[in-house]
Formats: C-alpha cells, structure tokens, sequence
C-alpha cells in the first residue's frame, strides 16, 4: 500500500539521516505504524503547508489499515498521527 504523508521538519530529518546510515525508508515507516500503539501515543501538534517534505512510503496493508482506523478512531488525521509515530519510534531508536 503506498501511503503519502507530509512530514514535520524535524521527523523528516531524523528519518533521512536514518536512512542514510541504515536502510529504506518505506521499513521505517512500516516499523512505526506497527510496532506502536497508535491508540495511546501522544499526538504531536502538526501545523504542515506545501513547503513540507512529502514522502511516499510503502507499507504492508495491516500498517496501512492500522494508522487509517486508529486516525479514525482518534479523530485525528493520518498525517498527524504518523507523525507522532514516527517522532516516537525514532527517539526510542536513538534515545
């Protein structure tokens, strides 16, 4: 499932320099929506324009489903929900 976020500054730059030392991208991501609860996490405030970095992610289905229903559920958008995700996945990676 190809998902396509908008992705705040910060998040973006902690991925990519991820990436550029460990692996692809679309694994990360995957890693984030499913190793998480996304019911629970603390949703980060996301204030994103055009001027954002957008990726394009290639996620397994049960990844894709579980951000979409918990956004939902949340009432929140995937956009900001991944986010906070990957925020979160990311400084338990490198804390």
């Amino acid at each position: 499932m190809r998902l396509f976020l908008r992705l705040k500054a910060d998040v973006n730059d902690r991925l990519r320099t991820l990436m550029r030392y460990q692996g692809e991208l679309s694994t990360y991501v995957n890693s984030a929506l499913t190793s998480l609860d996304l019911a629970n996490i603390d949703l980060l405030p996301v204030t994103l324009g055009r001027h954002c970095r957008a990726i394009t992610a290639i996620v397994s289905q049960s990844a894709n489903a579980r951000v979409r229903a918990a956004a939902q559920q949340r009432g929140c958008t995937v956009t900001a929900l991944a986010n906070s995700a990957l925020d979160r996945w990311l400084g338990e990676k490198h804390a």
